[in-house]
């Protein structure tokens, strides 16, 4: 079997692998549930036949002890009341339902957990499927089309610059994938110092408004000279996931307000959108690894569900904290609370 799908793997098209990993992860969660459902209902009826059974013999016993009794015979055995019997069978039948069906819930939830974990894991891979095709696609068209040895010095250079502007897509998806491996293992090292993070957000937004910003309006509202003990790195790690994370998942040529201030302790980071929002059955899950709203499969926007991940994450590791909130009638703000180190 194994040999089989090996075999299939090499002789899909690369198009097509993602489709077949997506019916792999689908049927196995399926099968998973079925079989657990089965175990649980078989469980519970054994249960229920076996009390029925033991209470069938000691009738049974009593029946022969009452007959040994009218032909005069002592049986050795002592007789036992159908309601004894009855109240040690269900006594002893309830405590061990219960531990049956405490150890049922807890599989279930274990279960559960695994099977959107599993869930998650099969959007990325569909996500960082895309995510990373497309950028090689690219560069591959113009490493052929610059071999081309009548191409204009104009043309040449504009090639170039795409190819490059890709291979820049892949390095910033490759390290968001890395920074969240070593969030997830806790071995994140940080170089604290006094950075003007007011500085450093312009700067940021100068270079988001000629990349993934272009097609929205960044307003930034900053004060003068910002000083904050915390990793410049990091800082802009959070900076460009939120600003990512909005320009994403609002309409091209909306408005995304940054705004820095400082007060009760702690510098706030505000990033605003006017997108669609998130949908309230998503809100309590979109700060988790691999989380994305929406269906993978339908999803237009690009992206690997690791942003949010990542900005919580790194808030954690600098002492702070990250919060969403909804914006009327639509549109999301996200909330960066640095603590202010003495």
């Amino acid at each position: 079997m194994e040999r089989a799908r090996n075999v299939l793997r090499l002789h899909l098209r690369p198009g097509h692998q993602g489709l077949y990993f997506w019916a792999m992860a689908r049927s196995t969660p399926r099968t998973s549930a079925l079989l657990f459902g089965f175990l649980a209902l078989y469980i519970l009826l054994q249960s229920s036949w076996w009390m029925w059974l033991l209470l069938s013999k000691d009738r049974d016993v009593l029946a022969m002890q009452k007959e040994l009794l009218s032909v005069g015979v002592v049986p050795s055995l002592p007789v036992r009341l159908p309601q004894h019997s009855l109240a040690m069978v269900l006594g002893e039948g309830l405590v061990f339902l219960i531990l049956i069906v405490l150890g049922l819930w807890i599989t279930y939830r274990t279960l559960r957990h695994e099977l959107t974990l599993a869930r998650q894991q099969r959007d990325f891979l569909l996500a960082t499927s895309h995510e990373l095709r497309t950028p090689i696609a690219a560069i591959k068209l113009h490493l052929q089309t610059l071999q081309r040895p009548d191409l204009d010095e104009e043309r040449r250079e504009l090639l170039s610059h795409s190819a490059r502007n890709d291979v820049d897509r892949l390095q910033v998806l490759t390290e968001k994938i890395l920074l969240a491996s070593r969030l997830e293992e806790n071995i994140l090292p940080t170089g604290m110092e006094e950075v003007d993070i007011a500085r450093e957000t312009a700067l940021l937004l100068a270079e988001a408004r000629n990349s993934y910003a272009r097609e929205h309006s960044v307003t930034a509202k900053l004060p003068g000279p910002l000083a904050l003990r915390t990793d410049p790195v990091l800082f802009r790690s959070i900076l460009e996931n939120l600003l990512e994370n909005a320009c994403k998942y609002s309409p091209k040529g909306s408005e995304v307000n940054v705004e820095l201030s400082s007060a009760a302790g702690s510098i706030r980071l505000c990033v605003q959108d006017h997108g669609p929002g998130i949908a309230l059955e998503d809100r309590q899950r979109i700060f988790e690894k691999f989380v994305r709203g929406g269906n993978e499969e339908t999803r237009d926007t690009k992206g690997t569900g690791l942003g949010l991940f990542i900005v919580r994450r790194v808030m954690e590791t600098l002492g702070g904290r990250v919060e969403y909130r909804p914006e009327v009638p639509h549109g999301s703000t996200f909330t960066a609370l640095f603590p202010l180190h003495p």
